[in-house]
């Protein structure tokens, strides 16, 4: 008889769709939460040592499970719950969004970094969990609802974080809001756990050079 987090694992209690991204959300949203705040609290190269650590763990395990067959069809039926169908087959959301926090944290400074990753970590998810429980008007095989809970999402963490710590400018943020939901929306060929963090970090760090 499985117990029942492992009935849980196995989703054998038929969570519906929005129930499971829901948890895949909670997941998603407090990898990207922690990433950023740690960039608040410790030196960025410890940050960016941890975070190469996880990313290397991850991908090479993904990649492992994709050329053993034995082992992702173990993977796929024990943690079902935190797939979605075509992650079967290919890479997890997990690998690329640890990449791409990685590659913000290095490449951009720490408040542009933070405020990106943190579109990533709640606006992604806000729009797949809108986007499947409320979506019908499709565009380019995303929901228009789920982009507005997108950017409403992005828009309320970018006005919190120029409120909260006075940067970066009000104007940096809202144009990072406004441009992570176009690249969460855009039918771009390279997965949106990347092109949502450094898609905006670089559109605000444009805006932070013009104004």
């Amino acid at each position: 008889m499985l117990l029942p987090v492992e009935r849980l694992l196995t989703n054998q209690l038929n969570l519906s769709p929005v129930v499971c991204g829901l948890i895949r959300a909670a997941i998603h949203s407090t990898v990207g939460i922690v990433s950023a705040i740690a960039l608040l609290l410790f030196s960025r190269g410890w940050v960016l040592m941890a975070l190469a650590m996880v990313t290397i763990v991850f991908f090479s395990f993904d990649i492992a499970r994709l050329r053993v067959l034995s082992l992702n069809a173990w993977f796929s039926k024990w943690f079902i719950l935190f797939l979605r169908e075509k992650e079967k087959v290919r890479l997890t959301g997990a690998s690329y969004f640890l990449f791409s926090c990685m590659l913000t944290a290095l490449v951009f400074p720490c408040e542009i970094a933070f405020l990106a990753i943190l579109f990533a970590a709640l606006g992604d998810p806000a729009a797949t969990i809108v986007g499947t429980w409320r979506g019908r008007t499709r565009f380019w095989a995303k929901s228009l609802e789920g982009s507005l809970a997108c950017l409403i999402v992005c828009l309320v963490v970018g006005i919190v974080v120029v409120i909260v710590r006075e940067e970066p400018m009000l104007v940096v943020a809202v144009m990072g809001a406004i441009f992570a939901t176009i690249f969460e929306l855009l039918p771009l060929r390279v997965n949106d756990n990347i092109t949502i963090p450094i898609g905006s970090a670089s559109i605000m760090m444009v805006f932070a050079m013009l104004v």
